[in-house]
């Protein structure tokens, strides 16, 4: 109609390119409207929140104890998918190549900025494939032995292991942090440990207690129970200082290892498929933080050891472009292979 009244002379040209101006401005007006729509009816059917650990792990525990606070504050169910293997990158891959709708979460751990180390070829980018949501807690981890093993500090522990090439094992859940945390205390001390990998983490747990295996680079509860009961003993905390839980344990830097120190040997948080709109994020956000200052998580953390982290999707984002930089040269250092 604007062409047909232009050229009759009815509408100026100047007149024409405001009301397309106007109709543009319409336009996005009519779908900013829609977006605030679709933000206050979201959500309108259940969420997926894929674990990339096994069933009963403190992750994943932990994943199901921020899926009931979700379900809760948004008014759908939030349902917790295992999908374990390969380091995690399975199930990340499955939440990298899922619709950007909302509808599609996943849970990730330090292994995710690794996992392309060890698996090369993923299916996905550890950065460019997702869009940060909310970080969870983290943790730092306990070298540990069963109380046979006859070393009582860090340096006699790796002076047994280089007197006894290949006699101690030390376990860890494959391509997790406690393995790269193996790799590294072999190369950075030239310790001749066999190591010994797990799928499952309760099954490595049941083998230290049982003697099958000594060394493990454990994390939270209940492991610090376990060595506050004589269980097991503990050597040296990855952590920056010491664990007020276990307040006479050194860290590594204090038991002559600095290079085995970090702030926090491992985190969890939630990440959604890349595109996903940011309004639905923010959403999601706000619900998870919330959740992390409730009481049922808060004592949830205290019982796995572990530290709430709460951050915007900006600052989980940083978070994640920082850990991408630190973790996986470490990993090529230290020669360590997927399955």
């Amino acid at each position: 109609m604007k062409a047909r009244m232009q050229a009759r002379g009815l509408l100026p040209a100047t007149m024409v390119a405001k009301l397309g101006l106007l109709g543009s401005a319409a336009a996005l007006a009519l779908a900013a409207a829609a977006g605030h729509a679709a933000t206050e009816t979201y959500p309108t059917k259940p969420i997926k929140l894929i674990s990339p650990f096994s069933a009963g792990s403190p992750p994943d525990a932990f994943g199901r104890l921020v899926a009931q606070q979700l379900t809760a504050s948004l008014g759908q169910s939030v349902i917790v998918e295992n999908r374990p293997g390969a380091g995690t990158t399975i199930g990340t891959k499955a939440a990298a190549i899922a619709d950007p709708d909302g509808y599609t979460l996943v849970q990730v751990n330090a292994a995710l900025s690794y996992g392309p180390v060890l698996y090369p070829n993923p299916g996905y980018d550890p950065l460019k494939s997702f869009s940060p949501v909310a970080s969870l807690a983290s943790w730092t981890h306990v070298l540990v032995a069963h109380p046979s093993v006859a070393a009582n500090t860090l340096q006699e522990l790796i002076t047994q292991a280089k007197a006894h090439p290949g006699q101690l094992n030390i376990g860890s859940p494959l391509g997790n942090p406690p393995h790269v945390l193996a790799e590294m205390l072999k190369m950075n001390t030239g310790a001749d440990f066999n190591s010994v990998p797990y799928r499952q983490t309760p099954q490595l747990v049941t083998d230290l207690l049982a003697g099958r295996i000594q060394v493990y680079f454990a994390a939270g509860e209940p492991m610090i129970s376990m060595v506050k009961e004589g269980k097991l003993k503990a050597y040296a905390m990855t952590g920056a200082r010491r664990d007020t839980a276990l307040p006479n344990v050194p860290t590594m830097a204090e038991a002559g290892l600095p290079q085995l120190t970090f702030k926090a040997s491992d985190w969890t948080g939630i990440l959604a498929p890349a595109g996903t709109r940011a309004d639905l994020i923010g959403r999601l956000n706000v619900a998870i933080n919330d959740g992390l200052k409730s009481a049922e998580v808060k004592a949830g953390l205290v019982k796995l050891g572990w530290e709430a982290q709460i951050s915007t999707p900006a600052e989980f984002g940083a978070f994640l472009a920082a850990d991408s930089e630190k973790w996986p040269p470490i990993v090529k250092a230290s020669g360590l292979k997927g399955d």
